[in-house]
């Protein structure tokens, strides 16, 4: 056992544990990007949807506070694997050339500041209604809770767009990078699927970010209404 906890503790351990996490985390964003896709079948499916989820309320809970809990492992890991790698060369290079690294390796802590800091503004926005209160009550005609109509007002505000699509620039980067990255991590590595593995990263990215993105500009461009 104290074995296994020290293995945990290195490098390797912290970096194999920040990938399952980070793998964790990308699974949940690409199910929500998906759920929240059904806005394009009208206020009936997104409504009854989030409905279903908050009839469960144990599994519903559950699963925020699993997620918390990973996300908060997660960026303890990136940020204590950072400070080593610093303390390991506290000298900064004079020239940096980046003649492998991608755009998304070389602009991974950043990337992972702004999305943070996109998450706690959409929990606020969204979730705890604390950015805007006007829709946190309102139900439609079944009972359910009027998420559409949020959905809709939220994204009629060009200021509100803006700070989304912000939000979608920085999981863009992160996720490009950090899937093909864990897999490395998770020591899967094998000639044949070395390409594959490198393009999944970008693919799934690509994924989550069209799929938020179309939600948000289908609503400003009143393609998707009210």
């Amino acid at each position: 056992m104290t074995r296994l906890v020290s293995h945990f503790r290195s490098s390797v351990g912290s970096k194999v544990v920040m990938a399952l996490t980070g793998l964790g985390l990308i699974v949940y964003v690409v199910f929500h990007m998906l759920g929240n896709l059904q806005v394009f079948e009208g206020p009936h499916a997104l409504n009854s949807y989030a409905a279903l989820l908050h009839e469960m309320p144990i599994l519903l809970w559950t699963a925020r506070l699993g997620l918390l809990s990973i996300a908060v492992v997660h960026i303890v890991l990136a940020i204590q694997l950072t400070l080593r790698n610093r303390r390991a060369r506290p000298t900064a290079y004079a020239i940096r050339e980046y003649r492998q690294a991608s755009l998304a390796s070389r602009t991974m802590a950043v990337s992972g500041v702004v999305l943070l800091l996109f998450i706690v503004f959409h929990l606020l926005h969204v979730t705890a209604g604390v950015v805007d209160p006007s829709f946190s009550d309102r139900v439609d005609a079944e009972g359910y809770r009027d998420v559409y109509a949020r959905l809709i007002h939220a994204f009629r505000n060009p200021l509100i767009v803006g700070l989304y699509l912000a939000g979608q620039l920085g999981l863009g980067l992160h996720v490009s990078h950090a899937v093909s990255s864990s897999l490395q991590s998770l020591g899967l590595e094998h000639a044949a699927f070395n390409r594959l593995f490198k393009s999944a990263g970008p693919a799934v990215a690509l994924l989550v970010v069209l799929g938020n993105v179309a939600i948000i500009l289908a609503v400003f461009l009143g393609i998707v209404r009210a």
